[in-house]
């Protein structure tokens, strides 16, 4: 899993790992009681990039790195280690398998009345939250919402590179790579389909992708 967090490094243009400082690790550390291996190696190596972390959902440390205070979320056989950006959703591993290496998340939208498996690994939860992230943060984006049906979505993988970074994250979502730097975000909408966003640290690279990308889902130029 370390070899897939430094390549979350290199998506966000960092040369070398970029950690939360060892003080912030032993807090979270003390007051979860212990700490997963894949969470404590996230935030070893990517904890401290603020693209990364922060861009639409929030990564929480115990002193507000990211906006929110890890502290505010006491959720009993739930540890809570990331919030949604509107605080509704947060997500989560039992408290029971905090020392599992790799254990599943899960995902509250009421307060902690009912739960649901967002994915079945910490690690690959928080390789898809850093990509969907990576399309918020990335410097050239298209502000619009591209609105797609089933065979939209299955055009846009049979022409883009897969990345793997799938995961339940709110409804489910699928990424594609046109290029390194470059990302194509599919989220499943439910019963209305799919929202698809798409974002790159290139500009030129971004226009390509719309040029194939726009027609694909039946938007005429």
């Amino acid at each position: 899993m370390e070899e897939r967090y430094l390549e979350l490094c290199k998506l966000f243009g960092l040369d070398a790992a970029s950690p939360l400082s060892d003080k912030q690790i032993e807090e979270i550390r003390d007051y979860f009681g212990g700490l997963p291996k894949a969470l404590e190696s996230y935030y070893r190596i990517c904890g401290g990039c603020s693209g990364m972390n922060s861009a639409q959902d929030f990564l929480l440390t115990a002193d507000k790195t990211y906006h929110y205070d890890l502290k505010k979320w006491e959720c009993g056989d739930y540890c809570v280690f990331y919030v949604e950006n509107q605080s509704v959703s947060v997500w989560a591993f039992r408290r029971s398998d905090i020392d599992k290496d790799d254990p599943p998340v899960y995902e509250t939208y009421d307060n902690g009345k009912t739960w649901f498996e967002t994915c079945d690994r910490l690690s690959q939860y928080l390789i898809s939250h850093a990509y969907l992230n990576a399309v918020f943060s990335f410097e050239y984006s298209d502000e619009d919402v591209i609105e797609a049906d089933e065979s939209h979505a299955k055009a846009i993988a049979e022409e883009f590179p897969h990345v793997d970074a799938d995961s339940g994250l709110y409804t489910g979502v699928k990424f594609y790579q046109p290029f390194d730097d470059t990302l194509i975000a599919v989220m499943n909408n439910g019963e209305e389909g799919y929202q698809v966003f798409f974002a790159s640290r290139d500009e030129d690279h971004l226009e390509e992708t719309a040029d194939i990308l726009y027609p694909l889902c039946g938007y005429e130029e």
